[in-house]
């Protein structure tokens, strides 16, 4: 299992965050998640694993004026 926001997630071996990402309902607009306290950034999403029992936060896209 992994921690996804407070929530617990079935993990499995070689699962990335584009992985993660494509199960998940809303999260279109996530563009960083912090990775046990690491920052990844969308274009490195398909290419970084997540280990067994990760500490995922998922940092929506903010825009301001």
């Amino acid at each position: 299992m992994i921690e996804v926001d407070d929530k617990p997630v079935h993990w499995h071996q070689g699962m990335t965050i584009a992985d993660l990402l494509e199960q998940m309902d809303d999260v279109r607009l996530c563009s960083v998640v912090r990775l046990n306290g690491r920052l990844v950034s969308s274009p490195k999403f398909h290419e970084t694993l997540i280990p067994k029992d990760a500490v995922i936060r998922l940092l929506p896209l903010v825009a301001g004026g």
